[in-house]
Formats: structure tokens, sequence, C-alpha cells
């Protein structure tokens, strides 16, 4: 268990720990309007007729049905707390799916030496591209697209088998005097990295204390100070934790809640919870590129008299896929 019992909250304001137990705070972010107040949702469940904010609700009531009473049932010097937000940041710090096509004159001035390379595509469309030596699958993927659009980091390159940015395409296929024929294939996004993470919470909002209360409270307990009042100095704390366990959201969700039951000597998780969880992954997936989940600390964080986890879940909407869902999840007890 990790400690820092080098201070108190004394001196601040207000204890961000008094809260309501096991509330839902619902929250609807837009971060094109970077707006300092944040859309509360209400238990209505009611929205804007969005797709992404459809999707928001219906995780929030997929968490809201699940069954923590095992983890609940963690006691020390009180029961643990489960806390949940979600929001949506639009127009995250992610790459985009699409990209400007350069003009066709781009490739106009072909040189002697430069190869010919036919690119099939899944739909039986070909497109001709010309590659300068060394003729790697790099020049290829960028050449696709600055004539189609398609970011070199959503193409598989493949021949007889997938191939690599920087093998020669000439060593894979072809005479070296003909045409080299490759199919593309358009893959989905990986999972966002976690600096991506880092600077869409950070430079989307704002203000924390009111769009994000889960990310202001984790801020809160592991400085002991005031939000900071530049962005940069919230992005180089947030910089710390560049090396958090980030990975693709599998069974890497109760891995981590693995270790806040043995805090309390609890082994194992009921198999209706773990059924509750694979639903929520194939939610998750069914409406995500590459959902994947965050644990902040390496075990369960103890300060002055509180035991904290915070972990995140987070995903390209399929819908908006320039939108990121995120979900804060925290535990908390006492001790």
């Amino acid at each position: 268990m990790i400690q820092n019992s080098e201070a108190s909250f004394e001196h601040l304001a207000a204890d961000p720990f008094q809260k309501a137990d096991e509330r839902l705070l619902r929250t609807a972010l837009s971060c094109a309007e970077c707006s300092t107040d944040a859309t509360r949702m209400g238990d209505t469940g009611e929205d804007d007729g969005h797709p992404s904010e459809r999707i928001r609700h219906e995780l929030e009531s997929l968490w809201k049905n699940i069954d923590f009473g095992h983890i609940q049932a963690v006691t020390h010097d009180t029961e643990t707390r489960v806390f949940f937000e979600s929001y949506l940041f639009e127009d995250a710090h992610i790459p985009a799916l699409s990209v400007d096509v350069v003009a066709k004159a781009a490739d106009s001035a072909e040189a002697v030496d430069d190869k010919t390379v036919v690119v099939d595509m899944m739909s039986g469309n070909s497109i001709e591209i010309q590659i300068a030596p060394p003729y790697l699958v790099k020049s290829v993927k960028e050449r696709l697209e600055a004539k189609l659009g398609i970011p070199a980091f959503l193409q598989r390159i493949v021949a007889e088998i997938e191939l690599e940015d920087g093998d020669n395409v000439s060593t894979h296929l072809g005479p070296e005097d003909g045409s080299t024929h490759l199919t593309m294939i358009r893959k989905d996004p990986p999972c966002i990295t976690t600096e991506e993470f880092l600077k869409t919470i950070v430079f989307c909002v704002q203000n924390w204390e009111t769009t994000l209360p889960e990310c202001y409270t984790w801020y809160r307990f592991d400085t002991y100070r005031e939000i900071p009042t530049t962005k940069q100095e919230l992005f180089e704390w947030a910089e710390r934790f560049k090396d958090m366990k980030h990975e693709p959201f599998t069974e890497t969700c109760l891995q981590s809640l693995d270790l806040w039951l043995e805090t309390d000597d609890y082994k194992g998780h009921p198999e209706v919870f773990a059924q509750h969880i694979s639903r929520l992954q194939s939610f998750l997936e069914g409406h995500c590129y590459s959902p994947s989940w965050i644990q902040v600390y390496d075990e369960p964080y103890g300060h002055d008299d509180d035991l904290e986890m915070v972990m995140f879940l987070a995903g390209r909407l399929r819908a908006a896929p320039e939108t990121l869902m995120v979900g804060a999840v925290r535990l908390n007890c006492w001790i």
C-alpha cells in the first residue's frame, strides 16, 4: 500500500471526500465549447438526442447496475465507497481518423528510380503510387495518406504477410523492373496513449472542480494543494503519471480491483460480478475503438486517514471518432 501521511487537509477550504455515499455524478462535457459549467444530468436520463450522449447514458446505467457488494464490503475504519463519473471530450487530443488529401501534383515529379506500386483495396478498387528508394512500406503509407486521406497509423499493408514500416517492398513482391502489388486494409484505431489521455483531461476543460470533480479530487489528495492556475502547471503534475498502467480493457479491470480486495484479505470476485464486467467490456468494444483501462497507482494509495484507488476507462467513440468517452472510478475508505 502506498502511503502519504506527510500532510493533512486541515489547510484546505473544504474536504473533497464529504460527498454522498455511492452517488453517481453525471457529467456531459463539450470540449468544443470548453465551458467552465458542466451539463449535469439528473436521474431522468434525458439527453439532447445526440448518439454520443445516448451511449454515455447507457454506460452510466450499465455501471449503476453492477453489483459492487464485495468491493463495498472491504472495510478498514469504514466500508468502501465506490464513486463513478462519465465524461465526453469532443475534439479530444487524439489523432484524427482522416487527413486532407494532397493535390495530385504531388505525384507528378516522378524520378527515374521511383518504383510503381499498385495497392489493392478491400473495396475492390486499386490505386497506383510511386515511391522513392529505398522503397519502404513507410513510404507506401505516406503516399496513400496523401492520396486517400487515410492516416498511416490506420493502414495495414499486406503482401504474403503484414509488412512493417521499415520493410523493403522489393524484397517481398514483384520483379525489380515491374510493378508491385500490395493490399491495404484499413484497421481500427489503436488504444489511445497515456499522453493523449492526460492532454485531453487537462487541456479540454477550463475548470476541473466544476467539470471533472473526480479528477479534481484526485489532484487534491495527491498533492494537498489547490489546483494550479495554469494548464501547463497542471499538465506538469499529470505527466508524473505518464508510466501508469494503461492496457486494453480486458481482465485488467478485475486485476486492479483485486489489489483493493487484498487490503482486507478478500480473495476473488463473485461470478456474477465477473459477468457484469464482461458485459461492460462488450458494451465498450461495441461502442468504442480499442477501449482501455487505466490504473493510476501501482497499489491502493494511503494518505492521512484515507485509502484510495483511482482508475479510468477510456475509448474513442465509433459514432463520433473525434470524441473520447471517459469513465472515472474511485474507491475510498477511511483507515
